[in-house]
């Protein structure tokens, strides 16, 4: 890369394509208060509180009791659980729910 631009500075100067740094000249930018100020301080601010809520709302705790990755799951067999095998295709809930409330009742 740095020879890449030393080649380029070489060719544009062969070429007269580099002005005379004598006459160069740079605008005095102050710092204004417009829209993207807006925008990196509201970023800002959600760059904060987002994290906060997630600690303050039990998260870290909530990931520590998920477990491990999905790799981590291979034994685990769902056979006894209540709704095994159960597949949401083809029916509606409402029925299955008024069945099981017959079942229970």
């Amino acid at each position: 890369m740095v020879a890449g631009g030393y080649a380029v500075e070489v060719i544009f100067s062969a070429l007269g394509l580099v002005r005379d740094h004598g006459r160069a000249q740079m605008g005095e930018q102050a710092i204004t208060w417009n829209y993207t100020t807006w925008l990196n301080i509201a970023a800002l601010v959600l760059t904060l509180a987002l994290p906060t809520r997630f600690f303050r709302t039990g998260g870290r705790e909530m990931l520590a009791m998920m477990g491990g990755a999905p790799d981590d799951m291979a034994g685990h067999d769902h056979s006894g659980h209540h709704l095994a095998g159960h597949h949401h295709a083809g029916h509606d809930h409402a029925e299955h729910d008024h069945a099981e409330q017959k079942q229970a009742g």
